[in-house]
C-alpha cells in the first residue's frame, strides 16, 4: 500500500506541474491536438529519450498481473486494443489496481518487444509524446515520418531505428490489418499526396516530393510489425 501511495502521489505532482500547452514536436504531419489555454507552470524533471515510440488512450485493467510482470491493454476510439507488457507491475498497477472498474487515460513510452512491445514509461502534459485526450492519431515518435501521420488505427509500439540511410518504424494497426498493411496504409497516404512508385509482394512504395517511403507488411511472426521506411533521398523503384 505504501508504494502505490508513493507512486500515485508521483503521478499527481507530475501532471500538476506539467499541465499546460506544449509546442508539437512533430514535423509538419502528425497528430491533431487540442488546443489548450493553460499556461505551464513547471518544466518536467523526466528526460524522454531522443528517439522514442509513445500511445496515448484509456488503460484498462490488467490482463495479468503479478508480482514481476503486468500486462495490460491501452484502448483509444478507432484503434484496436493494444496489448502491452510490463517488466514490472508498479505504475500500472498504481494506476489501474488489478480487479478495479476504474480506467485512466495515459500516454505510455513503448519499446520493442516479443511477443508483445514493453512499457518504458510514463509521460505527462508538456513533455514530449504526450497527446491529449481526443488527438488524432493517438500515438507519436521522434522522429516522426515526414509528410505523413499514422490512420488512427494505428500505433508506433517500438522507438524509429535511425541509420544513415534510412529511418524505420514498427507499427501496429491490428491483427487483421498487420498482414494487409498496404491496405491499411493506401488511403492515408493517398489522402495525405503520396503518389505510388510500385508494388511487389507485401511491400509498396510511394513519394511525395523529395521523399520516398517504403511499406512493408508483417510476417505475423511475434513481435514482427509492419514497417514503415523512409530513405534519406529517393531512390529505386522511386526514381
Amino acid at each position: 500500500m505504501r508504494r502505490l501511495t508513493v507512486v500515485l502521489s508521483t503521478l499527481v505532482v507530475l501532471t500538476a506541474a506539467c499541465s499546460g500547452p506544449r509546442a508539437d514536436v512533430s514535423p509538419s504531419a502528425g497528430p491533431t491536438r487540442p488546443v489548450s489555454a493553460a499556461a505551464p507552470t513547471a518544466a518536467a524533471t523526466f528526460s524522454v529519450p531522443a528517439t522514442f515510440a509513445a500511445v496515448c488512450g484509456t488503460m484498462s485493467d490488467g490482463v495479468q498481473i503479478t508480482r514481476a510482470t503486468a500486462t495490460f491493454v491501452l484502448n483509444s476510439p478507432g484503434r484496436p486494443p493494444l496489448k502491452i507488457a510490463s517488466n514490472g507491475p508498479g505504475p500500472i498497477d498504481a494506476m489501474v489496481p488489478s480487479g478495479s472498474a476504474q480506467s485512466s487515460y495515459a500516454c505510455l513510452l513503448l519499446d520493442a518487444g516479443v511477443p508483445l512491445p514493453i512499457f518504458a514509461g510514463l509521460i505527462g502534459p508538456q513533455m514530449p509524446g504526450y497527446l491529449a485526450v481526443g488527438t488524432v492519431p493517438s500515438t507519436s515518435a521522434r522522429p516522426f515520418p515526414a509528410g505523413f501521420a499514422l490512420p488512427q488505427g494505428c500505433a508506433f509500439v517500438a522507438p524509429p531505428v535511425v541509420g544513415t540511410d534510412s529511418t524505420v518504424w514498427s507499427v501496429d494497426c491490428g491483427a487483421q490489418a498487420n498482414h494487409d498493411a498496404r491496405g491499411m496504409l493506401g488511403p492515408a497516404l493517398t489522402q495525405q499526396g503520396w503518389i505510388s512508385c510500385a508494388i511487389g509482394l507485401g511491400s509498396m512504395y510511394v513519394k511525395k516530393n523529395d521523399v520516398m517511403l517504403g511499406v512493408t507488411e508483417s510476417s505475423l511472426a511475434p513481435g514482427d510489425y509492419p514497417r514503415l521506411t523512409q530513405a534519406a533521398r529517393v531512390i529505386n523503384p522511386c526514381t
